[in-house]
């Protein structure tokens, strides 16, 4: 099997694990702050992946130029990329959040194009025309519409810049150290730490609140699923570029949309804008994949 293939089912394992995470996340909400949730799910799934980087520990691994690109991949990602995006699930709903989110290979390839020198053909630029032309269908309100506002689309932004800054640093530490395992840890780790460390810069109500175990058993699965999805998509990372592997984890809104409409019909309303917005992202993403340099 070729590297690009491989790269692929690990960034489509990485989709399917992001878009039922993203369900257990918009039902803590009820329990738990955004950041409460991120931190949370961090607690549960530092220690795991610690344990198997440990028991899998190669003396190679030991770079403190690849930890520190980590590390700030941890910052960027884990830390303020996942705040951004739980706070995005709150306030806009997993059907309108994750597609609008999905517009992160448009900040990560032109990232990639300037810092890394990756050079994407025309289909990736045909892509970016889809998923703008999708977000800008999903960002339409109609004035009766009061289910959401356009004031908390900022969230979304924050997620995307951070996300893209994030994956920068993740592939400038593969680049040097081949160990999908310890790029997970190391940035959850960091990002763990990072959030701690800022929380008590947030608004009050949005500092982490540990107090409702319900909001353990939610958040708690999201922490596992997510280091499942991180290590699948350091994997990806490790054996495909960023202008391949970013955009096919962008079809999570399909698996979201799905599970949205199968289980939260009661809070998620799917709209044929939704539907709309997000087959043309999800159209633009499969573009940017099936690219020809």
């Amino acid at each position: 099997m070729s590297a690009p293939l491989i790269a692929g089912v690990y960034a489509l394992a990485t989709a399917a694990l992001f878009g039922y995470f993203s369900l257990l996340a918009r039902k803590g909400q009820e329990y738990a702050n955004a950041t409460s949730g991120v931190i949370i799910g961090l607690i549960v799934a530092v220690p795991m992946m610690g344990a198997a980087a440990a028991a899998l520990w190669e003396p190679e691994w030991w770079n403190p130029k690849a930890i520190f690109y980590l590390m700030m991949a941890g910052l960027a990602g884990p830390a303020t990329g996942r705040l951004f995006l739980y706070m995005s699930f709150h306030r806009l709903g997993i059907a309108r959040a994750m597609p609008l989110n999905a517009m992160s290979p448009l900040m990560a390839v032109t990232l990639a194009f300037f810092i890394l020198g990756e050079r994407p053909g025309p289909y990736i630029w045909a892509g970016t025309v889809f998923i703008v032309a999708g977000s800008a269908t999903l960002t339409y309100k109609k004035p009766t519409d009061t289910s959401w506002n356009r004031r908390h689309l900022w969230t979304v932004f924050a997620n995307v810049f951070a996300a893209s800054i994030s994956l920068i640093f993740r592939k400038l530490a593969l680049a040097i150290v081949s160990a999908p395992l310890l790029g997970a840890f190391v940035s959850s780790l960091s990002g763990l730490f990072f959030l701690l460390a800022l929380s008590p810069l947030l608004p009050a109500d949005e500092r982490p609140r540990f107090g409702h175990r319900k909001a353990w058993s939610f958040y708690g699965a999201c922490g596992i699923l997510n280091a499942l999805a991180f290590l699948f998509h350091f994997s990806a990372l490790d054996v495909g570029d960023i202008s391949i592997v970013t955009p096919l984890i962008s079809t999570a809104p399909f698996f979201s949309l799905v599970l949205s409409h199968l289980f939260m019909r009661d809070t998620e309303h799917v709209t044929k804008l939704i539907v709309t917005g997000t087959i043309l992202i999800v159209s633009g993403a499969a573009l940017i994949g099936w690219r020809l340099n």
